[in-house]
């Protein structure tokens, strides 16, 4: 048998001193109790932009102008044969096509009257043969939506001479190009566009025939080119044809696609 543990002794406790008065705090102390502010370090290899200008954005007058501009102008009735749209760099500046001058100057007048600004108004007068683009363009013109850019390098063009120029699109669209001369003949030019990481360019030899050489006088031709998602199968053709046929051909299959295609035209004069 085990016996009980003995009983462990007290543990002697340190007797407390008196307390005394609290003493004043010396100017060293009072010192130290003062709160320290955080030490923040500037990291390393931290560019500072300093002055960097903001996007240019263009004054909100300025935008609603054009979109006043350019609403008017595409709902502007000018008879048949006749198309105008905006210059895109200019909200005062107006480009059209007709076979008269007649309409453009009515348009210049109510224009002034509308918006109290003379307009800056380029006319390509085209031949008869010629007016269905005028119809075509503006059925597209109705999607609203942004036109490829396509520039030409000159608007005169001796016989023979190549018609050269470029053609920006948004990536991801196909383009269809043609060339309607003054008879209102469509010629297919995809084959003669040579693609480039971020344009089109085309260099095109292009000449009169005999008879029309033989008038000796500058005669209207057009660049069109159709952009959207994909290539247009009525677009696609290999004989020359009427634009008068080929267009309304094309007008049906982009109706009945559904999708968003847009246009631009531009006007040369060849020979002369």
């Amino acid at each position: 048998p085990t016996s009980p543990p003995a009983e462990q002794p007290a543990t002697p406790t340190a007797s407390q001193p008196p307390p005394t008065a609290p003493s004043e705090p010396t100017q060293t102390a009072q010192a130290s109790q003062q709160p320290q502010l955080p030490v923040t370090t500037q990291p390393e290899n931290t560019e500072v932009a300093i002055n960097v200008p903001k996007p240019a954005v263009p004054p909100a007058k300025a935008v609603d102008e054009t979109a006043q501009h350019a609403s008017w102008v595409r709902d502007f009735s000018g008879g048949d044969c006749f198309y105008a749209s905006l210059a895109p760099d200019n909200a005062s500046a107006i480009e059209g096509f007709a076979t008269t001058v007649q309409p453009f100057e009515r348009m210049l007048n109510d224009f002034r009257s509308r918006f109290h600004v003379e307009p800056d108004i380029s006319v390509r007068l085209i031949e008869q043969p010629q007016c269905e683009v005028t119809n075509f363009l503006r059925f597209i013109d109705r999607n609203r939506v942004e036109s490829p850019q396509l520039v030409l390098d000159r608007t005169s063009v001796p016989d023979g001479a190549p018609i050269s120029g470029t053609l920006v699109t948004h990536g991801g669209l196909v383009s269809n190009v043609m060339l309607i001369d003054h008879r209102g003949i469509a010629f297919n030019l995809d084959d003669r566009i040579v693609a480039q990481a971020d344009k089109a360019t085309f260099n095109i030899p292009i000449g009169l025939g005999a008879a029309d050489k033989a008038a000796g006088k500058a005669l209207p031709q057009i660049m069109l080119v159709i952009t959207g998602p994909k290539d247009i199968q009525a677009a696609m053709f290999s004989r020359p044809t009427p634009v008068s046929e080929l267009l309304p051909k094309i007008l049906e299959e982009i109706g009945s696609d559904g999708s968003r295609f847009s246009a631009s035209a531009k006007y040369f004069r060849l020979g002369g």
